[in-house]
């Protein structure tokens, strides 16, 4: 338990969390990410107050800081993973990017993001690669058929054993419910805050990624600094006039009477595929699996919650309740 207990200042405590969080992860942060990614403050704190905490005599025996990072105090050795996961994170971003070049001719994908850890270069050797789609409203079953027959084609797609370096398609959304706060853990969701404020949209048709910001305004309750991601054009992936065209086409086509159909047929085909898959735990009462009109989510082990204890260990040793 912290000698400090109790005699942290509002600023010191969400400085606390935030390095906290991080540290399950093995990811110290900078002194503009702490900004950045300040935990629910009870107050908005300029960067150079946030510069002035980390010298404050409360912080000197549980935060240390190397080469521009920032810690809890005896993990100086997440710095280099840090370093080391991001060497990691580039390869696995040229994987994406190619998956996605391709992806974007399909018609009705709005938005691919990478989320988890490779969104934030914080990638291991073992990891795999997560989609976050937004698609066009009721086309959502059709366009997971084809996308995942499309990356099982590429080779890419994580399935069975083989889940190094591959796509893992496994979360969807339609446009018109962007909202997250229905599958959010009560009362806190930590880790879906962190998910949200760190996703890579690597492709982004017509500034859904923007929208989805505003869908979820609540964000700013928890992270009050947070700005939008904006990546590199490397790490992005454009439409040009030929590729609009196709998918112009394309959803004129698939758009009306004929594309309803599909969406009935393709939804018939995987619904018993993934009741198959996912047996009774389909059912169970929590957002584990979510299949709905405006969204589909396989995640057969979801470790939200477990983050979330792990943080709420972490704070209480840090005398933080």
């Amino acid at each position: 338990m912290s000698k400090n207990q109790g005699q942290f200042t509002d600023l010191e405590r969400a400085i606390l969390k935030t390095l906290a969080f991080f540290d399950i992860f093995d990811y110290p942060l900078t002194i503009l990410e702490i900004y950045k990614w300040l935990y629910q403050p009870k107050e908005n704190y300029q960067l150079s107050e946030i510069v002035q905490a980390m010298d404050s005599a409360n912080l000197n025996d549980e935060v240390a800081g190397k080469f521009g990072f920032y810690f809890l105090s005896g993990r100086q050795s997440i710095v280099t993973t840090r370093l080391e996961r991001y060497q990691i994170a580039e390869k696995k971003f040229r994987i994406a990017l190619r998956t996605v070049w391709f992806l974007r001719r399909l018609a009705f994908i709005k938005m691919i993001a990478i989320c988890n850890n490779v969104s934030y270069n914080n990638a291991t050797k073992e990891s795999d690669i997560d989609f976050f789609i937004i698609i066009s409203r009721g086309r959502l079953w059709w366009s997971r058929l084809v996308i995942t027959l499309a990356a099982t084609s590429l080779r890419v797609r994580r399935h069975d054993k083989r889940i190094i370096d591959r796509v893992c398609l496994s979360f969807y959304m339609a446009d018109n419910h962007l909202n997250l706060a229905d599958i959010a853990l009560k009362p806190i969701d930590p880790y879906l805050v962190y998910w949200l404020a760190t996703l890579a949209p690597i492709y982004d048709n017509l500034g859904i990624y923007n929208q989805l910001l505003q869908a979820n305004s609540w964000l700013s309750e928890y992270l009050p600094n947070f700005w939008p991601v904006d990546l590199n054009a490397r790490r992005q992936v454009k439409d040009n006039a030929c590729i609009n065209f196709s998918k112009n086409f394309d959803q004129l086509v698939l758009g009306g009477v004929f594309g309803d159909w599909l969406e009935k047929l393709a939804k018939l085909v995987q619904a018993k595929k993934i009741k198959r898959y996912f047996g009774p735990t389909i059912d169970e009462p929590n957002t584990n699996v979510v299949i709905n009109s405006s969204m589909l989510k396989f995640h057969k082990t979801d470790r939200r919650l477990d983050y979330q204890l792990l943080w709420q260990r972490k704070l209480n040793s840090l005398g933080i309740l």
